[in-house]
């Protein structure tokens, strides 16, 4: 089989060399030239003709004349490619045509490149006459003969494919090395250098993928092609180790492109580590990359690396446009600073920068969020000042921040204003309002826009019904709900996590626990995860519903599907055992958890402290108290002041004050959240609450700050006019 396939070889190799053959000859014969195709080696005929172009050649009966380029050989090994001079028709001894040769790029003649004591070419000298030319296309031949060192490799190549087809792959993937310093040698031929890369096997070693990519970048036609292998590149390594990235800085197009790859595939962390490198380096990425990395780290929250990011790229000379600043905005979006926003369009001003739609649309929708519905209105002023024409997105934001605020009859007439100017509002536009209508209590008007957009030829999507339906609900107009879910699936509207929640929800509150886990089971066979609002709706259900051992195992089943029960939840469940009388059961709580597999933290036993407390059962949340300090589980602040406030309240200073005293032994002090929390949860027990303040105070668990601000609350609120 081996001799079979290498005959092969051989046979395939042999129809190649003659095809080659046969071709060359056909040249020879059809133009009558012994080389039809030459290579120019040097710089002589510049500008006319450059290093690697192909010429080619004729040699025809007509005779040569004055500025002909041609192709002679007077004996040396490698030809020339030269202009006729002079031609003279006649000579005094043997009546032969001769010529003069020269260079366009040479200061003289070319009588000192001729055979010595020879002053002019004869007809036998000449191999043809130029009378075409390929750019560049003998760049392979030029390399071939200046660097040995790839006609070495391309013959081992050769001579491995010969004898085994694929040991040629083994021998480049021995040495990364070697094909790193052949792609080098290949650095004036870039096309060439791709095609040799993409004819080896994959995988490719990472030094010769770095070299391919150091080549390509400084050609612009390559660019797509080193922006892919980068983006392959960073999917398989870590380049932006310090290992790895010092390599690709010394590059003024690769650190960009990193930049930008990393930020928009959602990798910020390893951004900002290539743009700390570039800013060692004094390397400034372009505006592109930097509104990328500004982008990917607004979308992952991380706008107060987001702030100083922005302000290391304005110290390093980064351009800053238009999108750079609205890449900024975006993160005044999301972080909520409208001050900041502000400013920024301060800046684009004074820079003469100039905001475009996207500027516009943000600080709008930042100021809607915030509730600053004059400043948004105010913008979208402006915007028709400048010339920049409002769009559907603009709209909505408005009309959303409008519904927001309870103001539906305002967001109705920017319904008008908005088909006024031209501009059709889409399903968002109607569900805001239909939403904003529904939150007023005027369902009657959201079922009449609901109307009006069908009439538009928009169908109502999930999110329409849900506004409706939540209203339905809240009403307890049960059958109105029915029509409308019947109505869904008449046209083939999917219901959501909302609408089965909201549901749920309903169903829970008027105690028919039957119909929620109806909806809960065709939530399911729908396909759609249970998530901790359906948990939460069903256990207050049950709870509500007096059914406390199924309370409990749809808490068991929150915690199976990965949602931790909060204080609202062991509430329920809590008060439920004490409507019930028997509160001693909420001690067994965490053994029961703890048999189903889930180990109850401290989150758990707080709730369970907090709530006893709350309901005046001080001496059981003592007992939980002791559990979760002998199952090793350090007690926090809040339920150290929770159970002193129950102890004051219950009539026992003493056992109060021992609380108190611990906190201070293990340096427990009152943080603004927990005083906020203990106000609103002791509201009705301001006597108890304000001896607890005082106690604390006393043993220095509250801070200076967090006394100021009792003192204020306490003198404003027994002081209104203040």
């Amino acid at each position: 089989m081996q001799i079979r396939h290498a005959l092969v070889h051989l046979i395939t190799l042999g129809m190649v060399i003659s095809s080659a053959l046969m071709i060359w000859k056909g040249l020879i014969i059809m133009t009558g030239s012994e080389s039809p195709l030459v290579v120019v080696l040097s710089e002589s005929m510049e500008p006319g003709f450059e290093r690697g172009d192909i010429l080619f050649l004729q040699m025809s009966k007509h005779p040569i004349r004055t500025g002909d380029i041609v192709v002679f050989n007077d004996g040396r090994e490698i030809p020339i490619v030269h202009r006729v001079i002079e031609v003279v028709h006649e000579r005094r001894d043997n009546a032969q045509v001769d010529f003069l040769t020269k260079g366009d790029n040479n200061p003289m003649d070319d009588r000192i490149l001729y055979t010595h004591g020879q002053l002019w070419l004869q007809q036998h000298h000449i191999m043809g006459r130029a009378i075409g030319y390929l750019p560049k296309a003998g760049w392979v031949t030029l390399v071939m003969t200046e660097k040995p060192v790839i006609k070495a490799v391309c013959a081992a190549v050769i001579k491995s494919t010969l004898t085994q087809p694929h040991n040629h792959h083994h021998l480049l993937a021995a040495s990364p090395s070697l094909l790193a310093a052949v792609l080098h040698r290949l650095s004036p031929l870039p096309s060439t250098a791709l095609a040799f890369f993409r004819s080896l096997p994959p995988p490719h070693p990472l030094d010769a993928s770095l070299a391919l990519l150091r080549l390509l970048a400084p050609h612009p036609r390559h660019h797509p092609t080193a922006r892919s292998l980068l983006r392959d590149l960073s999917l398989r390594h870590p380049l932006s180790s310090p290992l790895l990235l010092p390599s690709l800085l010394a590059d003024p197009h690769l650190p960009s492109w990193l930049l930008l790859l990393l930020s928009q595939s959602a990798r910020p962390h390893d951004a900002l580590r290539v743009f700390d490198h570039m800013r060692a380096r004094e390397v400034v990425p372009d505006a592109h990359a930097s509104s990328a990395l500004l982008t990917a780290l607004a979308k992952s929250r991380m706008t107060a690396t987001a702030r100083k990011v922005f302000d290391q790229m304005t110290r390093a000379g980064v351009a800053m446009n238009t999108h750079v600043y609205n890449a900024m905005l975006h993160v005044c979006l999301k972080a909520g600073d409208a001050a900041l926003a502000e400013s920024l369009m301060t800046r684009m001003d004074a820079a003469g920068v100039p905001l475009d739609r996207f500027s516009f649309n943000t600080v709008i929708a930042l100021y809607c969020r915030k509730g600053m519905q004059y400043e948004a209105m105010c913008v979208r002023e402006r915007m028709e000042n400048q010339g920049v024409k409002a769009d559907v997105v603009t709209w909505n934001s408005l009309i959303h921040g409008l519904c927001k605020e309870r103001r539906v009859k305002e967001a109705s007439q920017l319904l008008r204003e908005m088909a006024m100017a031209g501009v059709a509002p889409d399903h968002v536009t109607y569900t805001t309002l239909v939403d904003g209508y529904c939150r007023a209590g005027d369902l009657e008007e959201a079922v009449k826009l609901r109307g009006e957009m069908e009439a538009m030829g928009m169908l109502p999507g999930v999110a329409t019904y849900n506004a409706i339906l939540r209203k339905l609900c809240e009403d307890g107009k049960m059958k109105e709900v029915n029509v409308l879910l019947n109505e869904m699936d008449e046209r083939k509207v999917q219901a959501d996590h909302v609408t089965c929640n909201t549901l749920i929800n309903a169903y829970c509150k008027r105690g028919d626990m039957t119909s929620a886990l109806k909806v809960k089971r065709r939530m399911m066979e729908s396909g759609l995860q249970l998530d901790q609002f359906t948990y939460k709706a069903l256990v207050h259900g049950f709870c509500k519903a007096k059914e406390l051992d199924e309370a409990k195992e749809a808490l068991f089943e929150m915690m199976g599907a990965g949602f931790s029960p909060n204080y609202s939840v062991l509430s329920w469940i809590v008060d439920g055992l004490c409507n019930k009388n028997n509160a001693v059961a909420v001690l067994a709580i965490p053994d029961e958890l703890m048999k189903r597999g889930f180990p109850p933290d401290k989150a758990v036993y707080r709730s369970l402290i907090r709530r006893l407390c709350k309901k005046g059962f001080i001496d059981l949340a003592g007992n939980v108290f002791n559990e979760m300090q002998g199952k090793g589980l350090e007690a926090d602040c809040l339920v150290y002041a929770t159970l002193a406030c129950a102890y004051l309240t219950a009539g026992k200073p003493v056992a109060a004050l021992d609380i108190l005293n611990e906190m201070a032994k293990k340096q427990l002090y009152i943080t603004p959240q927990i005083y906020n929390c203990m106000c609103t949860s002791y509201a009705d027990e301001k006597g108890s609450l304000n001896m607890l303040w005082v106690h604390a105070i006393e043993r220095g668990l509250i801070t200076k700050s967090v006394y100021k601000v009792m003192h204020q609350a306490r003198m404003k609120s027994s002081n209104p006019a203040v």
